[in-house]
């Protein structure tokens, strides 16, 4: 979560930047606002684009419990447990952030009741597609959804001038009131993101060149519209999610007016958006490395070699009771429980069994087999192994946190192994992929006891009797 927090916030501030350098002083308002919607919008999208990497596919053992089970001595290797302590750090953030979320929230409610109760409580006019609400209070023309508000003895008597009117339903009819309602949202929910609140800015004086523009294409006196700009620039009364006549009058906003469009500059320069587009797809986006399933060639089974006749029903019997003693509350066998007498009666009884027998068991012997041979993961891996919705990693035959993947480095490792879930895996859901991970160190230790070791045979368990 943290990661994609600061990526819309890195990526937001990327494009905001980009606009106010290249775009925001060129006459082409429509494509201004078109980028400002789709960019904050992209912002909070492109960290869910994801480029998947398929690399050389490791081993893949299917129908695991968890790790594979390797038992020379009949008891399992050690695990730590993830521990349940509450995250008081992570709480008061939480708290901190739903608290100042809700008020914003509540604002934002209270505003718009506010605007849309003078729409209740007022008269109104039918105007072009829309309404002209009177109000009884001194206010400056503003507009919202489909609504002009102008103050009512103004209106009656005339004090009202066209290019008002016009620049008001600008507003309405472009429809700018659902861009304001849009990046309110977004700042309710990203308060802490400050290139919401820049792209906020940006958007409205956007609006009020737009308005302007549609207001100077009907009417050729720029100069006598400038000056009503500046007569009203001192009367600015209105809610702050509605779009008013004198929003903004800045000397960015009088320059725009008079500015002539170059073809040629708003090209190039809506072109230039493009490779900026590819650089944040490139530093925002997700990247994964995966293996391809099909490909995965399976480790070859290295089974004891079955008796023709097998064993009795009687000893058939007693290899489930002993393996029946160690289940634990899902109906799996615990080896570990076992003691050395009965691991030993049961690897007697197994080597006796015929094929059929031995298919049908929870509890294998397979032949010893040699060390497994030195990997060392690239760097690529383990990056993708951060990923905990898709990979649960242990370290040294102990289940670590994925973070814990940023104290090591690729050549850390002298051996790793990537094991399938089955569906009906304790874990299956929190993951789909186990990592197991051995550093340098304890693969040495691990070498050295497994060529030491005299044992013929290791006991396994099996999730499914065939």
């Amino acid at each position: 979560m943290t990661t994609y927090l600061i990526k819309i916030i890195l990526c937001s501030a990327l494009f905001v930047i980009v606009y106010k350098v290249l775009l925001e002083k060129e006459k082409m308002h429509r494509f201004n606002r078109f980028y400002l919607l789709a960019s904050l919008t992209f912002s909070f999208l492109v960290p869910f684009i994801t480029f998947t990497q398929y690399v050389q596919p490791l081993p893949l053992i299917e129908n695991a419990i968890t790790n594979p089970v390797l038992l020379s001595n009949y008891t399992s290797p050690k695990q730590t447990i993830e521990g349940s302590n509450t995250n008081y750090q992570l709480l008061v953030i939480l708290t901190i952030y739903v608290t100042i979320t809700t008020l914003l929230f509540f604002r934002f409610v209270i505003n718009l009741k506010k605007v849309l109760q003078k729409t209740w409580t007022n008269s109104s006019i039918p105007f072009r597609n829309s309404k002209i609400i009177l109000i009884d209070q001194s206010i400056t023309p503003h507009s919202f959804l489909g609504y002009i508000f102008i103050n009512v003895e103004d209106y009656r008597s005339g004090n009202i001038e066209k290019e008002v009117l016009l620049h008001e339903l600008a507003h309405v009819q472009q429809k700018h009131s659902l861009d304001i309602i849009f990046v309110e949202i977004l700042q309710i929910l990203f308060w802490f993101n400050p290139f919401v609140f820049l792209y906020r800015k940006a958007l409205l004086l956007n609006h009020e060149f737009l308005a302007d523009e549609a207001v100077t294409n009907k009417y050729t006196d720029v100069s006598a519209y400038q000056i009503l700009l500046l007569e009203k620039a001192s009367r600015q009364t209105s809610s702050f999610i509605t779009s008013q006549f004198n929003y903004s009058i800045t000397k960015k906003r009088l320059l725009m007016i008079t500015k002539t469009k170059s073809f040629r500059n708003a090209l190039c320069k809506q072109l230039a958006v493009i490779p900026v587009l590819g650089i944040a797809l490139f530093f925002f986006s997700t990247k994964t490395i995966a293996q391809d399933a099909a490909n995965v060639a399976k480790p070859k089974q290295n089974e004891v070699q079955p008796t023709k006749d097998g064993i009795t029903i009687g000893q058939l019997s007693e290899y489930d009771n002993i393996v029946n003693k160690t289940k634990n509350e899902n109906g799996l066998p615990v080896v570990s429980k076992l003691s050395e007498a009965d691991g030993n009666r049961l690897e007697k009884l197994f080597l006796l069994m015929n094929k059929e027998q031995q298919a049908r068991q929870v509890v294998i012997f397979m032949h010893a087999l040699p060390p497994l041979p030195t990997s060392i993961p690239t760097k690529g891996q383990i990056e993708s192994w951060k990923n905990s919705k898709l990979y649960g990693v242990w370290i040294n035959d102990k289940r670590v946190s994925n973070t814990e993947l940023n104290s090591y480095t690729n050549t850390d490792f002298a051996q790793l192994f990537v094991s399938k879930l089955a569906t009906n895996a304790v874990n299956y859901g929190k993951h789909y992929y186990q990592v197991d991970l051995m550093t340098t160190d304890y693969y040495a230790t691990y070498y050295k006891q497994t060529m030491e070791s005299k044992k013929k045979y290791y006991m396994a368990i099996r999730m499914k009797k065939k």
